[in-house]
């Protein structure tokens, strides 16, 4: 292996379809520009992984991300560590185990001398996301590779579109700081759909004719019908069982505040809320003032301020 060797990968926003994702039906997303690196680095021993993040500490499953993903490539998981460093708010719908994956993928290939190309690296990235959430859709990954705002349908492989909007997508995000399990809410509403296929799957299709919607105003630029998305969105979230409390309360706060649409991004029944606010700092504000954590971001070519 070639020592030191370092990946990086994109954290994520899922704007439009989270969970209706998992069931074939089609998701707009994109890459973020905080996200986490991984530095490799000689160490005798069994491979191990260090991270910034206090709450990896006692989980077992980055250790054996590593491993998995050191046999993938054909790498004997001894005499490195792997340290990580992460912008990422965990259990917040960033898609940091996402990200994770795909920077440890990079740095593995890197020290290697053989980095995969794009779709190898997406294929080995949602297998590797597995080991974190039981059935994932795939979408983490192919933003945190991507970096860009994209069409997202589930399959093998999967069908990602790069989508450029006319006009930049002005948001604010906000989350408690209180992580969610992606897992535990993904699992649920399987349990759900499974005693009552018909209800779930209509409720499905409506997710995806709001993001073909969502679609066609993010490539037009047009702000009000991709708010209007946003909202019509979480309310298919709360109906079939995803959003909360805390996460409505936030969205009223943007809306309140002069978002033109607010909405749960990602999986975790809690996480993270999006608003899509001509005035990112003013809707910030607000809901910094009701306690959450906020970033502001631009998709364009996504640069990010966290306050």
């Amino acid at each position: 292996m070639r020592l030191p060797a370092r990946g990086r990968a994109a954290g994520k926003v899922i704007l439009l379809g989270e969970h209706a994702v998992v069931y074939g039906r089609p998701a707009l997303a994109a890459g973020l520009g905080m996200g986490l690196t991984v530095e490799l680095a000689p160490a005798a021993g069994p491979a191990r992984l260090e991270s910034d993040r206090p709450e990896l500490a006692d989980d077992p499953r980055p250790q054996m991300l590593l491993a998995e993903a050191a046999a993938a490539l054909d790498l004997p998981a001894r005499d490195f560590v792997a340290r990580v460093r992460s912008e990422l708010p965990a259990g917040a719908g960033f898609g940091s185990s996402a990200a994770l994956a795909v920077a440890l993928v990079r740095a593995l290939g890197a020290a290697a001398g053989r980095p995969l190309d794009a779709p190898a690296e997406l294929a080995l990235g949602r297998r590797l996301e597995t080991v974190f959430h039981g059935h994932p859709s795939g979408i983490d990954p192919a933003a945190a590779a991507l970096g860009t705002c994209f069409r997202f349908v589930r399959g093998e492989p999967p069908i990602v579109t790069p989508l450029r909007p006319r006009a930049p997508v002005p948001l604010a995000i906000a989350f408690s700081g209180c992580p969610r399990s992606t897992g535990a809410a993904v699992g649920a509403l399987r349990g759900r759909w499974e005693r009552e296929p018909d209800r779930y799957e209509a409720l499905f299709d409506g997710i995806a004719a709001t993001v073909e919607a969502g679609r066609e105003a993010l490539v037009a630029g047009d702000h009000a019908a991709l708010g209007a998305a946003f909202d019509r969105n979480q309310a298919l979230l709360e109906a079939i069982g995803v959003s909360s409390a805390e996460v409505e309360e936030l969205a009223r706060v943007a809306r309140r505040a002069g978002a033109l649409g607010a909405k749960l991004t990602g999986g975790g029944a809690g996480g993270a809320v999006i608003a899509l606010a001509p005035d990112t700092e003013r809707v910030a504000a607000a809901l910094r003032a009701h306690g959450a954590r906020t970033v502001v971001a631009r998709l364009e070519w996504m640069r990010e301020e966290t306050a």
